[in-house]
């Protein structure tokens, strides 16, 4: 079913489709660009959108600036990558890249003017490994643009800062102790899923997207499925006074990456006091009903947590890096913890997490016998 003259038609698949013209090569050939909702009053906002803030009007090859670039890249990857990640992009690319770069001509771009973007950004006090992420992005899009045959990578070198290992943040014994003492005498679901956190290592957004439905109390496992996070709102456009949508919202979506997608053990203990608190299979386990949690309303929950157990403050993520910490001592297997924790490969959790401290170095001097 389409809406002729607008270009916009319903999909098989349920969607609406949107096609307008997203440039036009030099002998005058259309390139056209597509939108999708599950509306067409979505779809169509958003193709009028596109039109009016000229996201995909036609630039000169010869003169086309970063910014320009930038915008064309994010149509060709917006369908092809979790919302999520395409938000991240989008807001690394406002924030950081395109205010630096967007209005210079691609055959200006340099070794030595991303060097200077480099040097700067760590200057204002981003991390590393943030400023790497940054470098990557902007390579991909110099590469698509070289493949659009706008420019020349030749000559152009990206070096990426380099990443030392930082020392993890990781919760005091003492403290630990304390804090599992105060969660244990609480029948509340968030001090379970604290507990979920301290016992499986389970990531905060996890924690958040854990339904019902996902813990097996037969086979006493958990199943990570979903993770929840706020995003920036896409359809949020900054000069325009009509549009009440908000900056941000919530995002339910499938873990970070494959191997994020598993399936953890519980210990029996935990098993039995969730087994008491368990509602409907489709109600979220913080809440006890269909809305979930957002991290951020877990991370102020657990200050107020340490508050009262006069715990220094730490970040909730700590938690995870305890239990892995934790496990490497006590003997885990790098394959075993890798799974667990929902890492691509064991090399990963290698790299992280298995680092002797100097307990561990002394206890195996005092073993040297000749």
């Amino acid at each position: 079913m389409a809406r002729r003259g607008e270009n916009i038609r319903k999909r098989s698949d349920g969607r609406w489709e949107a096609r307008y013209e997203k440039t036009r090569k030099p002998d005058g050939t259309i390139q056209y660009g597509y939108l999708y909702a599950k509306t067409y009053e979505e779809v169509k906002r958003k193709k009028v959108l596109a039109l009016q803030h000229s996201f995909f009007n036609y630039v000169p090859e010869e003169s086309i600036t970063f910014g320009a670039l930038c915008q064309e890249w994010k149509a060709t990857v917006r369908c092809s990558i979790k919302e999520s990640s395409y938000a991240c992009y989008d807001t690394l690319l406002d924030t950081h890249i395109i205010p630096w770069f967007k209005k210079h001509p691609l055959n200006q771009i340099s070794t030595e003017f991303i060097q200077k973007f480099t040097y700067e950004k760590t200057e204002a006090g981003l991390s590393p490994r943030t400023v790497k992420s940054l470098l990557i992005l902007l390579q991909n899009i110099l590469r698509y643009g070289e493949q659009m045959g706008y420019l020349s990578m030749r000559g152009i070198q990206i070096r990426y800062p380099k990443i030392t290992n930082q020392t993890l943040n990781i919760i005091a014994e003492n403290h630990l102790q304390k804090l599992i003492s105060t969660l244990s005498i609480s029948d509340e679901p968030f001090a379970s899923g604290i507990l979920l956190c301290i016992y499986t290592g389970i990531r905060v957004g996890e924690l958040c997207g854990l339904q019902w439905q996902d813990l097996n109390f037969n086979q006493g496992i958990i199943s990570i499925r979903r993770t929840v996070s706020r995003i920036k709102n896409l359809n949020y456009i900054d000069d325009d006074i009509s549009n009440k949508l908000p900056k941000t919202r919530i995002n339910i979506s499938t873990p970070k990456s494959l191997s994020s997608i598993r399936d953890i053990p519980i210990p029996d203990f935990l098993l039995e006091r969730l087994e008491k608190q368990r509602t409907c299979s489709g109600d979220f386990m913080l809440t006890g009903c269909e809305q979930c949690m957002e991290p951020r309303g877990v991370q102020r929950k657990f200050q107020a947590l340490l508050q009262e157990c006069e715990i220094p403050k730490i970040n909730i993520h700590s938690l995870r890096h305890t239990f892995a910490t934790r496990c490497t001592e006590i003997g885990f297997d790098s394959k075993t913890l890798s799974e667990i924790l929902g890492h691509s490969s064991p090399k990963i959790t290698m790299d992280i997490y298995v680092h002797s401290n100097m307990n561990q170095k002394r206890n195996f001097m005092n073993h040297l016998y000749y």
